[in-house]
């Protein structure tokens, strides 16, 4: 999904464990926000081809949700997150906070291709051991030297990058810097209030530290980003 604000002339692309629910109630709530789309859409075998929350502007143009000419009079903003941070809620959401959808064959989990059995692998390994399967294939990658990327498909195209660690300051100074009025405090929505633990760095394994770096190595220096 992405919300569009055609009053302000903004779009925010969701990148996935980035705030984004807090900014798209925000702006739904303020500034008269639209999702896009406004339903997951499906294809012909029931599986989700573009999410309704977390949608990319490349999904947005293919699926003609959206035209790339009205794209480009838009201030078009995304958010990243350490990606060694990002991981450790991606697993808990997994192995707990999302669990009880895995009973309802409509459920998003179930119609997102491989993401149930992400699930179910998540609730009956540790971290470490969740975090080589989730990687692996991205160590591939790089031995073919590509540069897989947790963030790259959603920040494609955006004017504005945010951090997670500063969402609300970045969020403001991109406002600030288009003449957008600032109307609210985010919101605390969707927490992963099933982790518990303050410093993502004590759930790593030597390992497991070191197949993150490996693997999202892009991500990591684009973004300043460390252990």
């Amino acid at each position: 999904m992405a919300i569009i604000c055609r009053q302000y002339s903004l779009l925010f692309i969701m990148t996935p464990r980035t705030a984004c629910t807090a900014i798209g109630d925000l702006l739904c709530t303020h500034y008269g926000g639209e999702f896009l789309p406004s339903e997951d859409v499906l294809d012909l075998q029931g599986f989700i081809s573009v999410q309704k929350k977390h949608s990319t502007l490349q999904e947005l143009f293919k699926h003609k949700i959206l035209a790339p000419q009205e794209a480009k009079s838009l201030l078009k903003i995304a958010a990243v997150r350490n990606p060694f941070d990002s991981l450790v809620s991606l697993y808990y959401k997994q192995r707990l906070k999302y669990q009880p959808l895995l009973a309802d064959p409509s459920s998003w989990v179930n119609r997102s291709i491989g993401y149930a059995g992400h699930m179910r692998y998540a609730q009956t390994h540790s971290f470490n051991e969740w975090v080589f399967k989730v990687c692996y294939r991205k160590l591939i990658k790089r031995l073919l030297t590509l540069q897989p990327s947790m963030f790259a498909d959603h920040t494609r195209g955006m004017d504005v990058i945010l951090r997670y660690e500063s969402i609300e300051r970045d969020l403001k100074a991109a406002f600030d810097r288009a003449g957008i009025p600032w109307k609210a405090d985010l919101p605390k929505l969707n927490r992963t209030d099933e982790r518990t633990d303050g410093d993502y760095r004590l759930l790593y394994s030597r390992a497991a530290a070191l197949i993150v770096r490996l693997a999202y190595a892009y991500d990591l220096k684009a973004y300043s980003y460390q252990f």
